[in-house]
């Protein structure tokens, strides 16, 4: 069959550099205690920093010709942003027909940026759409997932039955009809550097991530594609790939701002890191 490609794109995030801008010594070296690398910048409000990132890497984007591209969550800062939102639908648009694949992320589906909840979730769908879902493209099986409630399912147990079901479910359909490949798409990595890591903000819990990983690997998903973390990782368990892309916006890693241009064939899958030109 025809190779093809695609783009997968994560943490556009309009707004964030506001949010991170106009922090003191203190606050920055307590954030690199954490893992997260912060410039300090006088204090800011608005977007424009994130927009300018994005229209890049949408330019650069448009030019590679990719058949489609998968947007890995938090394409806003503020959920609750309406501003931020209309600015994120103004700049999509010069895609000029290449089709947008949205994953929900935990700053588009929880208000309070970490737990979903059905309001939260029933807000997501209302602008986004689904956020499971499934659809094919050149033979190859596209699933993407809602890592948010995957993370924390606390407040909406459900949810959490329900997209297990889907995947379980869309994974053997998919191994039923011989998919050339299976990759799956969220925003929280399952690992950041290996399988057994402990806990953490930017990972799956492991008695979830575990059972998840052993599903995937049984039902011979190739890769799994996120972001969150903003800077690349992942690695490997068993023949599965998780691949962690850095953000299009505020990096929080050595890594800069780019996305990941995605070539499929019959036989492999193969990704590389972009950076966004004019980066900053």
């Amino acid at each position: 069959m025809a190779r093809f490609r695609f783009i997968f794109m994560a943490d556009c995030q309009l707004g964030c550099y506001a949010t991170f801008s106009g922090l003191t010594e203190p606050e920055v070296a307590e954030l690199a205690a954490r893992g997260m690398r912060v410039a300090p910048v006088p204090k800011t409000a608005g977007f424009d920093w994130d927009a300018r990132q994005y229209e890049r890497a949408l330019d650069s984007a448009r030019a590679l010709r990719p058949e489609l591209i998968v947007m890995g969550g938090d394409m806003t800062d503020d959920p609750e942003s309406d501003e931020q939102l209309a600015e994120l639908w103004r700049l999509t648009g010069r895609l000029d027909g290449i089709p947008m694949r949205w994953v929900a992320g935990n700053h588009d589906a929880a208000s309070d940026v970490v737990r979903p909840t059905p309001s939260s979730l029933s807000r997501y769908r209302s602008r986004f759409g689904p956020d499971h879902y499934a659809f094919d493209h050149g033979g190859v099986t596209f699933i993407a997932v809602n890592t948010v409630v995957w993370q924390r399912p606390e407040l909406v147990p459900d949810e959490w039955e329900r997209q297990s079901a889907f995947l379980e479910r869309t994974l053997a359909a998919a191994r039923l009809r011989r998919s050339r490949h299976i990759l799956l798409f969220g925003h929280h990595p399952l690992f950041t550097h290996s399988s057994d890591e402990p806990d953490s903000y930017w990972n799956i819990p492991v008695d979830r991530r575990r059972p998840i990983l052993d599903l995937l690997k049984a039902h011979g998903v190739r890769a799994f594609f996120c972001g969150h973390w903003h800077r690349n990782g992942g690695g490997w368990d068993g023949d599965l790939e998780v691949v962690v892309t850095g953000p299009v916006g505020y990096p929080l890693g050595n890594d800069p701002s780019g996305f990941r241009v995605v070539d499929v064939e019959d036989d492999r899958v193969r990704h590389r890191y972009i950076p966004i030109a004019g980066h900053g």
